[in-house]
Order: C-alpha cells, then sequence, then structure tokens
C-alpha cells in the first residue's frame, strides 16, 4: 500500500479532527477483540500465547487455550490510515516483539516499534523508512530486525540496548517490498516486491563477514509474487503470486514443487514448527494443508468465510500441530488442525460488522449484523434511540422505499447515475467501492464506501463528509421525520448524524495559502471572512467580489462546489455480540449497559518512543455516565454539551485532568513467606484468609479511596490513605477472605476527580480443606402503609411476601444448605429495624454465601443536597417519612440513604448479592408532587450497583400504571420476577441464575407495561460479572 496524497477532501478532515498529536485524547472503539482487519499473528516460543496486529491500530495479546484477551498494546495513531499496523515479528526468544505499519503525519519517517512483552513496555525504536512498511523478521539469533517498505527499499538494523536501533545497511530493491522472510540457517533473506515476478535473496551473513551483500534472484513464478516465507529448519522456502500460483524452492533456486489446483490466490502461507507441514490460505477464505516434501494434500479448511490475510503455526513440540489464522467478515482467529482440518476454537472480539439498517417509526433503529442478500426486513434486533433500550424480538421489518432511491442507478462500484445526467462518481483511492446509499428528505444523496461517507446534492456535488468510521461502511438509514442518519459497517459501531447539523471547512487562506493570495485577502474589506471555517464565510466571500465587478471570485467559486463540510458523530452506537451495549458522545458522555463501559475510551498518543495511553470510560463512570442527558439529546436533537451548559455545567475535557491513580498487588510477601505459590498464572493457598499487600501511586489528582473487589462484589473500602502528591506511592496491606475454587480480587483506586484507576486484578486458587456451601440470605422489606397516607401503595407488601415464599419453597434446598430471611413489613419498616436487619445478615452471612435484598416501597432523590456534579443522593423511604420531596432534613434523617447501603453491602462477606427493588411503586399517589425523571433515579441506582459491586435490578421508572394493578394483582415488576423464578425464561439446567433474571426482567417489563398502561416502562439493571443461581425449578 502507497501512501496516498492527501486529497482535498481528506484535507477538510485533518482541519476538522487534527494530525497525531501527542498528549491529545481521542475517543477509540475497544471491543475486547479486534475491530478491524488482522493483518498478522505469531505464536510465542511457548505457544501458550498468541499476539495479533490489526488495521485497529492495536497488539493484542491471547491465551493460546483459553481465548482470553490477556494485554492490549497501542502506539502513535492518526486520522484514517495513520497507525494501522501492518507487520510484526517476535524475537527468537520471545522476549521482544517488533511492529510497524502506515506512518503517522507528525513524522518525516516512518518507524518501528520494539516492545518488551515480559515488561509491557516500549523499549527502542528504529527510524529510517520513508513510507509504508510492509514486512519484518528477526535473523535467528535476534540481533538483526529486517524490515521491507513500500518506499522500495529492505533496512537491516542492530538490535541493542541502545536507542533508536543503529541501521546497518539499506538494501535498494526498487519497487515496494511486500514480504520478507529470513532463512534461520543461512541467514539469506527472501524478497517479494510489487511488479516482479522473481525471489530475491539477499545473503546476510555478509554482514557479519563484513563483505559485500550479493543477491539472486530466482525465476519461475508468471505473476507478480504477494508472500514468500522460509521453513525453520532452512531447507525450503514457499513463494506465492497473485497470479494463483505457490512454489516450494530448494536453497539453491530449484523448483521442488509446484503446486496445482489452486483456483484463488494465496494470502497467507506458514510451516510447521518442524518443516513437515506447509499451509496456504486463499482470498475466499479456503485453505488447505501439504505435507513436505512430496506438497501431498492432507486436508482442506473451510472455517473462514472470508479473506485470510495471515497463518503462523504454533510452535508446540508435543506432536499435535495447531494452525492460527485470521480473516473473513468477523477479524476473527481461528485456531484449527491441519491434519483433520476441523477448528479448535476461535477468538474474536464481542462486536460484529453492521450489514444493514432501517428505521422504524420514531427513533426505533433496526440492526442486522448478518449479510443476507435477497432477504431484506430480516433484522435480529432493535434500538430505541428514544429511551436507549433494545428489543432482542423485533420481528421482521421492511422498510419503505423511497422514490428518490429508485431513481438513482448503480452503474459500477465506483459510480451512482442520478436523474437529469447527472452522476457522482467515487475515487478508488480516497473513497474506494460505493457499498449504499440513501437520499435523505430533501433530495440530498448520501453515499457510503469503503473508505468515506458523503452527501451530495441533486447535482452530484459534494455538501458535507461525515467523519467518524474507521473501517468500510456498508449501511445506511435515514430517521422518518429525517433529521438523523445512520450509519454503520466494518468498524462495528453505529453512528448517528444530525443531517441538517452544519459542519466544518477549511478556510479561504487554508485552501488559496501561498503569498499572493494572502496579500490578496488582506487588501479586501472582508479578509476577516477568508480566516473563518466555514462554507458562508466562502459564501459571503463570493458574492462580495460579484458585487464589486471583481472576476477572482470565479476561480474561487469553482473551488467552492466540490467544498465540502466535515460533520462529527452526533452519537456513536456499540452493541456487543451479547447485546450488552453503549451510546456515546464525541465528548464522551455516554448511556450503557452493565458491561457497556469497557467498549469505548481515550487513545492518547505519548509519542513515537512510548505506547501510547488508554483510559477506558469505565474509569471515567462517575463523571460521564449520563442516562437522562443522553435521552434529552437524542429526542431534542440537542448536542448534549449545549444542554450541559444551559444547566451551568462545566464541559468534560479528559486533558485537563489528572491522570488516575494506579493500584498494583504486590505479591512478594505472600509467596516468600509460603503463605501462597505461583503456578500457571495465577496463585495457589490452602489458608482461608490472606494478606494483599496494594502498592499505590498517585497521578496527580490525590488518592480519595481504595477499593478492594472479591470476584466483582466490594468486599472493604479505605479512606484512610495518604495523598502525597504526583508520583508519589505506598504499600497498604488488606485481609481477604478465600473461598472454594479461584477467587479473583481487584483493586481499583479512586481519586478527587472521581476518576478510578485501571482494575489490577489477581487470580487465587483455594486448595485447602473444602469450605462448607452456601447458604441464602433474604433481607425482605414491602411497606404498603405510611404515617401520611397519601403515600399509601396497593402491592408493596403483598410483593415483597410473595418473592420471600418463591424464594424459600422447598425445592431451593437443594442449592442452599440454609434458608434465613429477615422480613420487615409495614408499620415495622422504619430505619432503625431495616439497620437491624441488616446487623443480623452481617453476624452471620460468610463469604460463600449468597445475599438477596428486595425492597418494595417509594423511592425519593434528595433535591437539595447535590454533589459537585449535580447528582441527587438516593433514598429508600421506611414507613414514617411524611415528606418524600421538600424536606431534606427529614429524608436524612428517617431514609436509608444509597451510601449507607452500599456500607451494609459491603460489611456483608457474602460475595454473591443481588438487590431487587422495585422503588417505584407512585400510582398516583405522588400527583402534584415534583418528582424526578426515570432518568436520574437510574444514574443513582446504576452508580450504587456499580460501586459495590453487587448485581442490581430495579425498576427505575417513575410512572405506574393502575391498570396493571388491578390486573395482575402485583406491581408489574414483581409479576415480572415471580414469573421468572418459576422458570419462564427456562434454558433447561432448572436454574435461575441472576443474569437469566436480568435479562427477563429487561424484556418482559416493557412488555406487560406496554400491554396494560400503553407505554413501556424499562426496569435498569446492572450486573458486574459475578452471575450465580438463586433458584431451581420445580419441574412439572
Amino acid at each position: 500500500m502507497k501512501i496516498k496524497s492527501i486529497a482535498f477532501a481528506l484535507f477538510t478532515v485533518l482541519s476538522v479532527t487534527g494530525v497525531a498529536q501527542t498528549g491529545v485524547p481521542r475517543i477509540v472503539i475497544n471491543a475486547q477483540g479486534h475491530s478491524d482487519k488482522v493483518e498478522n499473528v505469531l505464536f510465542t516460543p511457548a505457544g501458550d500465547r498468541l499476539i495479533s496486529i490489526s488495521d485497529d491500530k492495536t497488539i493484542r495479546v491471547w491465551n493460546a487455550n483459553t481465548a482470553e484477551l490477556l494485554k492490549k498494546f497501542e502506539s502513535q495513531i492518526g486520522d484514517g490510515p495513520e497507525g494501522m499496523l501492518y507487520a510484526s515479528a517476535l524475537s527468537p526468544d520471545g522476549k521482544l516483539l517488533a511492529v510497524s505499519g502506515y506512518p503517522v503525519a507528525t513524522e518525516k519517517e516512518n518507524y518501528i516499534v520494539i516492545i518488551d512483552l515480559i515488561k509491557g513496555i516500549q523499549v527502542n525504536t528504529a527510524v529510517g523508512h520513508t513510507n509504508v512498511i510492509n514486512s519484518l523478521d528477526f535473523s535467528s539469533t535476534g540481533g538483526l530486525l529486517v524490515s521491507g517498505s513500500d518506499d522500495g527499499t529492505v533496512k537491516v538494523w542492530r538490535v541493542t540496548g541502545t536507542a533508536p536501533l543503529q541501521e546497518v545497511t539499506t538494501l535498494q530493491v526498487g519497487s515496494p517490498v511486500k514480504s520478507i522472510s529470513m532463512n534461520s540457517k543461512t541467514m539469506d533473506l527472501a524478497v517479494a516486491a510489487e511488479g516482479r515476478t522473481d525471489v530475491i535473496v539477499y545473503g546476510l551473513a555478509a554482514i557479519d563477514r563484513g563483505s559485500k551483500i550479493s543477491s539472486r534472484s530466482w525465476k519461475k513464478h508468471r505473476g507478480d509474487l504477494n508472500k514468500v516465507a522460509y521453513a525453520p529448519d532452512g531447507t525450503f522456502l514457499a513463494s506465492t503470486s497473485f497470479n494463483n500460483e505457490m512454489i516450494l524452492w530448494r536453497l539453491d533456486g530449484t523448483v521442488e514443487k509446484e503446486f496445482d489446483g489452486i483456483s484463488n490466490m494465496i494470502n497467507a502461507i506458514a510451516f510447521s514448527y518442524d518443516s513437515k507441514l506447509l499451509v496456504a490460505l486463499d482470498v475466499a477464505g479456503h485453505g488447505v494443508s501439504y505435507g513436505l516434501p512430496a506438497g501431498n494434500k492432507f486436508s482442506d479448511y473451510r472455517g473462514h468465510d472470508n479473506t485470510v490475510f495471515c497463518a503462523a503455526f504454533s510452535p508446540s513440540e508435543n506432536g499435535s500441530y495447531i494452525v492460527a489464522s485470521a480473516g473473513g467478515t468477523g477479524n476473527e482467529i481461528v485456531l484449527w488442525n491441519p491434519i483433520n482440518g476441523k477448528t479448535i476454537r476461535r477468538i474474536k472480539g464481542k462486536g460484529s460488522a453492521i450489514h444493514d439498517l432501517a428505521f422504524g417509526p420514531g427513533l426505533e433503529l433496526f440492526i442486522s449484523r448478518v449479510s443476507e442478500p435477497g432477504k431484506p426486513g430480516n433484522f435480529p434486533m432493535s434500538f430505541d434511540l428514544a429511551n436507549f433500550s433494545i428489543n432482542r424480538t423485533p420481528g421482521r421489518y421492511v422498510p419503505p422505499v423511497s422514490d428518490a432511491n429508485a431513481a438513482i442507478r448503480q452503474s459500477s462500484e465506483l459510480v451512482l447515475n442520478l436523474p437529469k445526467g447527472k452522476s457522482i462518481q467515487n475515487d478508488l483511492n480516497d473513497d474506494g467501492r460505493i457499498m449504499d446509499f440513501q437520499t435523505t428528505r430533501d433530495g440530498n444523496i448520501v453515499v457510503a464506501s469503503d473508505h468515506s461517507l458523503k452527501l451530495y446534492d441533486k447535482a452530484g456535488l459534494l455538501q458535507k463528509e461525515f467523519v467518524g468510521h474507521s473501517g468500510e461502511v456498508r449501511a445506511l438509514a435515514v430517521s422518518e421525520d429525517g433529521r438523523y442518519l445512520a450509519s454503520g459497517g466494518e468498524d462495528q459501531s453505529i453512528i448517528i448524524w444530525k443531517l441538517n447539523e452544519s459542519g466544518a471547512a477549511p478556510s479561504l487562506r487554508k485552501v488559496f495559502s501561498d503569498e499572493s493570495w494572502d496579500r490578496y485577502f488582506s487588501a479586501l474589506p472582508v479578509d476577516s471572512l477568508t480566516k473563518e471555517p466555514s462554507k458562508k464565510a466562502w459564501m459571503e466571500v463570493i458574492d462580495f467580489l460579484k458585487a464589486n465587478g471583481d472576476k477572482t471570485y470565479k476561480g474561487i467559486e469553482e473551488m467552492y462546489k466540490n467544498l465540502g463540510e466535515s460533520v462529527l458523530p452526533f452519537a456513536t452506537l456499540f452493541i456487543s455480540d451479547d447485546l450488552e451495549w453503549v451510546c456515546w458522545t464525541p465528548k464522551g458522555y455516554f448511556n450503557c449497559t452493565s458491561f457497556g463501559g469497557r467498549y469505548f475510551g481515550w487513545h492518547v498518543n505519548r509519542g513515537i518512543q512510548k505506547l501510547a495511553d488508554y483510559y477506558s470510560a469505565e474509569q471515567y463512570f462517575e463523571i460521564l455516565y449520563r442516562p437522562k442527558h443522553m435521552e434529552k439529546s437524542m429526542v431534542s436533537g440537542k448536542r448534549i454539551e449545549d444542554i450541559l451548559k444551559e444547566e451551568g455545567e462545566r464541559i468534560f475535557d479528559l486533558g485537563r485532568l489528572h491522570r488516575p491513580s494506579a493500584g498494583l498487588f504486590d505479591t512478594y510477601k505472600l509467596i516468600s513467606s509460603n503463605a501462597a505459590s505461583y503456578k500457571a498464572g495465577k496463585l495457589i493457598t490452602k489458608l482461608q484468609t490472606l494478606s494483599l499487600d496494594v502498592a499505590v501511586t498517585d497521578g496527580g489528582g490525590g488518592v480519595k479511596e481504595v477499593n478492594i473487589y472479591h470476584n466483582d462484589k466490594l468486599v472493604m473500602t479505605d479512606r484512610e490513605v495518604p495523598t502525597r502528591g504526583e508520583g508519589e506511592s505506598f504499600t497498604k496491606s488488606y485481609k481477604v477472605d478465600v473461598t472454594n475454587g479461584d477467587n479473583e480480587y481487584k483493586v481499583v483506586v479512586l481519586n478527587y476527580q472521581k476518576i478510578e484507576s485501571r482494575p489490577e486484578v489477581i487470580t487465587v486458587e483455594y486448595v485447602g480443606e473444602l469450605l462448607a456451601t452456601s447458604s441464602l440470605h433474604i433481607l425482605a422489606i414491602g411497606i404498603n402503609n405510611y404515617m401520611n397516607s397519601s403515600y399509601n401503595l396497593n402491592y408493596a407488601q403483598p410483593d415483597a411476601k410473595s418473592f420471600v415464599d418463591k424464594l424459600t419453597n422447598p425445592v431451593n434446598q437443594r442449592i442452599f444448605k440454609s434458608i434465613n430471611k429477615v422480613e420487615i413489613y409495614n408499620e415495622q419498616a422504619t430505619k432503625e429495624n431495616i439497620i437491624k436487619g441488616f446487623r443480623s445478615i452481617i453476624e452471620r452471612a460468610k463469604p460463600e454465601d449468597v445475599f438477596v435484598f428486595f425492597y418494595a416501597g417509594h423511592g425519593s432523590l434528595d433535591e437539595d443536597n447535590k454533589d459537585a456534579d449535580g447528582d441527587s443522593p438516593f433514598y429508600f423511604v421506611p414507613t414514617d417519612v411524611t415528606k418524600l420531596y421538600g424536606d431534606p432534613e427529614q429524608l436524612q434523617k428517617k431514609g436509608l440513604s444509597g451510601a449507607e447501603l452500599r456500607k451494609f453491602l459491603t460489611e456483608i462477606r457474602s460475595t454473591k448479592q443481588i438487590v431487587l427493588m422495585d422503588a417505584c411503586h407512585s400510582g398516583g399517589a405522588l400527583k402534584g408532587i415534583n418528582v424526578r425523571a426515570a432518568g436520574s433515579d437510574e444514574k443513582a441506582i446504576v452508580q450504587l450497583a456499580r460501586s459495590s459491586g453487587v448485581v442490581w435490578i430495579a425498576s427505575s421508572g417513575t410512572k405506574q400504571f393502575a391498570t396493571e394493578f388491578e390486573v395482575l394483582k402485583h406491581g408489574v415488576f414483581t409479576y415480572a420476577l415471580l414469573e421468572a423464578l418459576s422458570g419462564e425464561n427456562d434454558n433447561g439446567d432448572s436454574k435461575v441464575t441472576v443474569n437469566e433474571l436480568k435479562l427477563y426482567m429487561e424484556e418482559r417489563v416493557p412488555e406487560l407495561t406496554k400491554k396494560y398502561g400503553g407505554q413501556a416502562q424499562y426496569p435498569t439493571g446492572y450486573i458486574n460479572g459475578n452471575d450465580f443461581p438463586i433458584s431451581v425449578i420445580l419441574k412439572r
């Protein structure tokens, strides 16, 4: 791939988003796997780790045995392709990883990044190429690194401890170098170059001898070469061409085997560790394994659905063969057996490409991630952008075909023919192929392409470019009211754009930048307009020149016709394969489900000598999670930052905040004192309690608290921590319980700006005497009768009682050794008695136990005592509170605050906890009272659930319908809950887990409320990875 010249359209993009500046945060998707083409895969020497690099500009390290993502690295990136990674090589000892690819605009030369995989840091850089670097390889000793580039050269680098790496020599190939491979025995270097049909072989052994490097040419291919690879034992070289050829060469340049029957271009080749097998995979995704040297075919592999870009054999010498190859439409890595052609496992992220979109009524967006040509209307899910809810079973929907769309004909991959003889022509390099198009209500045409998303007027003139996708754009949809455009594609995101929003354009002085134009513009009375980056300013200057008879306007007007504004996303939506989702704005504000916050964050360049930083949105959850504002923004069409400014809030700016603090487990004392040993990536212990040392570093924002989680449940909050200043560290010890099997401990440090550290996790396996099985503890509160009778409810107490009866039926004795229940109803439900209930469970609950808290009654927000971010504390309302709003002193004295509940949940040692809260039984009792919107309740609830590490399902809506209670004889929340516990969503295992409960409630509650009340009500659910059974289903 050659570096493209910066076309005018790209110039516009750069003027909006900026170049690869150091320290400037940019939002990126983190799908927990690759979100773009995987360019190369490598096994570590032990075969237990797999390293992949991608066009998504990330390096990922995987557990090859479990497909678990272990580490992610990022380097310097810029706009468009800048920073895409095309080449990687691993030193023979597995310690150093070299990566490179597409250069960034801030650097005069391209560079290679050297990463120490053990330390997890960048230790060196090699700078020198002037174009894309396509291929890398280490010598057998690791002393030399070789790189091949589109600049037509091969460079040889000496790998030493000094920085940057020193260039030994440059080989002038004369055309772009596509592939290189080093012979581990002879030090020969094989090169495949663009436009050449011969294999070029350089004798690099001459470097150590101090003599001249010679080259020779092996000729047999009829087509231009694209891949070369030496066998690990150095006996053979394999090469492939664009003419569907593959040849096996001896070291003297004679042909050992010319393979026949190849119907597609081979795009990936790899030798087995013992050089006895060769695999080849083509652009159609078909793989074949061959025995060597005869070249007899072993098996076919059909596990990919599209082009394969790379392959590697595991170096394992246990007698089994494993191949890793990457490609297809899902950006996945597949491990397979080359002997029988069977898939072993698949490694991919949580996202998938978007293939089809359609807006239904309102802001319901129908989504398909499956390519099904000829089957329109088959949408597996829909997402309602008005209330941020997902529908897992939307049914078939066929969008109406626009008459304007029908009048447009695509005559080729690059051309759309418009009415009246007009057309839109894509540029192959800048835009790529046309993948989809849609007309807007005003007759403009939106064109989705491989590399661009643009809007043209009826005459085919460019009006806007939508800047945000990082991959091929496959699908478009325009909302029924014409306000929004939705686009989706290979980068796995769905971006929402506001169609009538003006974008930025380069100023006149940016486009006409030489000295003569500078003098001309300076002499104009409208000179200030020539500096303004907008199309409006251009038009005003043109009108001024026309009015004054200055014919210079003609050249400016001609340029104006092709001047496109650059528009940034209104919001971006990512939906994982398991239907967790997150929707964020360019400023970073977001709404999400339980795990959604992990799927995007900020990439911060640190220059080419250091790896980039990445900060997950989860680290800024307390600041940026804004469900109410996100809904308001989407419904009103106002950007969320404008709404926040109207409310007097300061807009979030990551660049102005301190770096997060850090918390790291120090296991030295555990191991040196024999309290634990280390084996296979985790600690092993026979002790039932451990003392964990945590080293904390202040990132500059102070250290407010250290939180320790056990199996995702908060077990300790330490606020007695010193704040020493940026970069200062201290170590503290924390005593934790250990339960049967694997125990995952996590530390999160919170600073005074409410920014969290990256979670640090260690796993401890308990191998001591088997601990007793778990008990179930229930604290149930239901309040029908309030001291202020106008607040009385009909079904809160019966709901709580029915729930307890359902959960304590004799069948549940099968999974719990004992059940302990504390029930507090009506007049007994005072704050004092509720606290006593918590205390009684704190005394009895063990770490291995399950705790369930059920609350049915009123909930309230203290509007008069908001925190620094403007959030109101949440309160449970006991029976003796006589005023829900307007009396903060009574609420604080008699109500149970969210902070108090968090404290009790932390003190209860049970690591498996669930809170079920139906605290919105308002009915008609709250008429005339200033009730908060559902979104505010939701934010308070989710923040509380997340910070405590407890599974939480709540009825967060503030509006109920009388008919619900009359027909169902329960609050709708509890009615659906009882259905779930009765097995309505049983998957066949006769158990109800908390995750199954959450999923059922999220689907059933909106269904019931819409059926009986005419309007869907959505519960709030939050689960933090700690799934466990709470009920057994009695088979009928």
